[in-house]
């Protein structure tokens, strides 16, 4: 058990300048560990998902690991209108569900979610956050599953993301909606040939830019609706 400290530090600007030297927890999934442990998280906090903003503060003085950029809040919300739009059953798989910024969404709304990660570390940080979520470790290209409805915010490297759209053309039928936050203009792209390949196996639904930016880059991305043909 992570031993219950005393002196609260704010999160903003003063927590994870001090942490390490005062052996608090470092990490988002030690930082859960605690909270369940001692039924309170270890810095003042009053904001309503300290999981991202302790997230996009970490960032700020550990860098950003692996282009690991969450989803905003109401960029999540966005996304939800889309679900809700064209989702027709409870039942929805999320690959690439990270510390599980969308996933939380969907299941406060009532989805049935079926998660996965490649990150070992954010599949027990899910676990531990959301105790009746269905979530296991592994990369997209190994996953065992077929899901019409999909909703997620995958990798933006180029040749990943066009892995990404091939797997998911192959583990949907007919007709298959993925939801997804990709790179703007991505599903423009006239090369490389392989990723406009990928793109012509569906249809784009709808398109619309995300109105939060993401923390700690400049990067910009925009809700793509694809339906499989």
């Amino acid at each position: 058990m992570t031993e219950k400290k005393q002196k609260k530090y704010k999160l903003h600007n003063s927590y994870f300048k001090v942490n390490r030297m005062l052996n608090l927890p470092d990490s988002i999934l030690e930082i859960a560990e605690y909270e369940k442990a001692n039924g309170e998280l270890p810095f003042a906090y009053t904001g309503n998902n300290w999981v991202y903003d302790a997230f996009c503060e970490r960032q700020k003085y550990r860098g950003v690991d692996n282009s690991q950029f969450l989803t905003p809040d109401n960029t999540v919300k966005q996304m939800m209108h889309f679900v809700e739009k064209y989702f027709f059953h409870k039942n929805v798989l999320e690959p690439c569900c990270g510390t599980g910024q969308i996933t939380r969404e969907l299941l406060k709304t009532g989805y049935d979610v079926l998660a996965f990660d490649s990150d070992s570390e954010h599949v027990r940080l899910c676990k531990l956050l959301y105790p009746d979520l269905s979530v296991f470790q592994y990369d997209f290209r190994d996953s065992p599953y077929f899901a019409n409805q999909i909703i997620a915010n995958p990798s933006y490297e180029i040749s990943e993301l066009t892995d990404f759209l091939e797997w998911i053309e192959r583990i949907q039928g007919f007709g298959g909606i993925a939801i997804l936050l990709l790179p703007k203009g991505f599903v423009n792209k006239k090369k490389p040939k392989r990723t406009v390949n990928a793109l012509s196996r569906f249809e784009i639904l709808e398109i619309e830019d995300m109105k939060e930016g993401f923390v700690r880059t400049e990067t910009r991305a925009e809700i793509v609706v694809l339906r499989k043909l």
